[in-house]
């Protein structure tokens, strides 16, 4: 704009200039100056003044404008301290100065910067497939002989006298490999412009499994294609609450319960509220010492020796507690598989189909080793 302004001036002082000269002429020469002559001075006058008051306008917005300071280069801010001018002058032996890079706010170039990632939601955390040995397979199904009783007639006998017979039996039992599966659609232009999103959402398929996965292992109900869980009908022997027993008083109990018939407990699966609410457990209802231990320390999730794993998917004011090393067994038969392609429509309407899936089941091998029910009546 301002080349502009100077060149336009640049050109009317010459119309006038010559104007001028033309009017100055004839009047030495004649004596008196045409009318057109006349005309022609005096409409470059006025064009003059009108372009002369668009200048004044623009300059004067530009003194009520806030000044914006032009970022100096290393070399200029090193010429232009102090130190610098007293080094010159001879005042000054050594100069060292910091100079930074910093990009100004007022800078009179406008730009977005994209924050590396992606800002995640909410990712719940995964507390019950970590809790069973794992065993990798290449089949859909396993199969195996489980115990299904046992009589004890070992005894004391005389000596040529006949032995008593024992007696086992067993059945055939089958776990059943079943399919976690979810997909999404994106479309071809972010799969291009955004990696870092497609990465997110390749997490985001993974971390859906999981929850699924999660909830499946504890409550799967065995109905294919769903997982037949911990608290599946036949996978647990059921807990007799006492009344007015805490989660606490339970635990103890159903420890002693399963002690008694052979298995040491070592997982306890609760709801996030109730163990909540057995920590603010106090010695009164009105208060007094928090029973459980004081807040501030370490008093651990590991009451009477059995480790806490708290879940939300464990229904509130119910547990399951038992061996899991003996109880139960993850069988793997793949893990989380992403897949990209298209489907259907995908092509012509420039989509991508993520796809995300894995194969497993949970086979509960002894269920006598497990108790689950409410912990209070």
């Amino acid at each position: 704009m301002d080349e502009q302004i100077k060149a336009a001036l640049d050109k009317l002082a010459e119309q006038t200039k010559g104007a001028i000269e033309k009017y100055e002429g004839q009047l030495k020469d004649v004596g008196t100056v045409s009318t057109e002559a006349k005309n022609e001075v005096k409409g470059l006058s006025e064009e003059f003044a009108a372009l002369n008051r668009t200048v004044t306008e623009l300059a004067q917005k530009q003194t009520a404008a806030p000044a914006q300071e032009t970022p100096k280069s290393a070399a200029q801010e090193f010429v232009a301290s102090e130190g610098f001018k007293q080094l010159a002058a001879g005042t000054r032996e050594k100069f060292r100065m910091e100079v930074k890079n910093t990009v100004l706010s007022n800078s009179t170039t406008a730009f977005t910067m994209q924050r590396p990632g992606v800002i995640s939601g909410d990712f719940r955390p995964l507390t019950i497939r970590e809790i069973f040995p794992v065993i990798p397979v290449s089949t859909n199904s396993i199969k195996t002989l489980r115990e299904n009783s046992w009589t004890n007639d070992a005894a004391e006998v005389s000596q040529g006298s006949g032995k008593p017979e024992s007696d086992i039996t067993f059945n055939e039992y089958d776990v059943t490999i079943q399919t976690v599966a979810h997909f999404i659609k994106v479309s071809n232009q972010l799969l291009a412009d955004a990696p870092a999103m497609i990465a997110y959402i390749e997490t985001r398929l993974r971390d859906g499994l999981a929850q699924r996965i999660d909830a499946q292992l504890l409550n799967g109900d065995g109905t294919s294609p769903n997982l037949s869980g911990l608290t599946d009908s036949g996978n647990f022997v059921a807990y007799t609450a006492t009344s007015d027993d805490n989660l606490a008083d339970a635990i103890n109990r159903a420890k002693y319960i399963l002690w008694a018939k052979g298995y040491m407990p070592d997982v306890v699966i609760v709801n996030p509220a109730d163990w909540g609410a057995l920590e603010r457990l106090r010695e009164s209802a009105g208060g007094g010492t928090y029973l459980y231990g004081t807040p501030g320390t370490m008093a651990g999730m590991n009451p009477f020796g059995v480790r806490i794993v708290l879940s939300n998917n464990m229904v509130a004011g119910s547990f399951w507690i038992g061996n899991v090393a003996q109880a139960a067994t993850l069988y793997n038969r793949s893990g989380a598989v992403i897949e990209m392609g298209y489907v259907n429509a995908d092509f012509t309407n420039n989509l991508v189909t993520i796809r995300a899936e894995e194969r497993l089941a949970l086979g509960v091998d002894k269920p006598s080793a497990t108790l689950y029910g409410a912990f209070t009546a």
